[in-house]
């Protein structure tokens, strides 16, 4: 049973306050928007991959989104000039906004006394063993900026799945 000073000590959703310190609940509400529009994005790649290489959706979601955008980076040079840039484009854009979310969603954001939000990880490059860390720092306006640009991201998917075209499987 936890005391009255535990409970007095933990956030709205009974999470001790010296695990993530006070965050301001619109923070929290932008990183989970963030995660939910790069899991459509996510899917939206995928499906780009599957139509350049004329497989059966589902072929190839076992595989990391990295792996699918490189996948579909080869598969454009199938493609007319102007329309493999334009699906380029799209794929430089998405693998630049995981990479981003990355970022964002493996960082701990700590606290800071002076409101900044500010985050760390371990450090990504596998050269560096000696404990450094990566960090980041956003403002609210930075996320809700970032989510604007996801939004777009997969509103101009359609867009750039028709200039695959639609391919018939074997």
């Amino acid at each position: 049973m936890a005391s009255m000073q535990e409970l007095n000590d933990a956030d709205e959703y009974c999470l001790p306050v010296g695990i993530l310190g006070f965050h301001p609940n619109e923070f929290y509400g932008a990183i989970g928007r963030i995660v939910c529009v790069c899991a459509v994005l996510e899917d939206k790649v995928t499906t780009l991959r599957h139509t350049l290489a004329n497989a059966e959706q589902g072929k190839f979601t076992h595989e990391p989104v990295s792996a699918q955008i490189n996948a579909a980076r080869g598969l454009t040079r199938e493609l007319p000039d102007p329309d493999a840039q334009e699906v380029g484009r799209f794929l430089d854009a998405a693998g630049a906004a995981f990479r981003h979310r990355n970022e964002l969603v493996h960082s701990s954001f700590p606290a800071q006394p002076d409101g900044r939000i500010w985050g760390h990880r371990a450090t990504r490059d596998k050269a560096v063993t000696d404990g450094t860390a990566d960090t980041v720092e956003t403002t609210l306006d930075d996320l809700h900026a970032f989510i604007g640009e996801l939004a777009q991201l997969v509103r101009s998917f359609n867009q750039v799945h028709a200039l695959v075209g639609v391919r018939r499987h074997p």
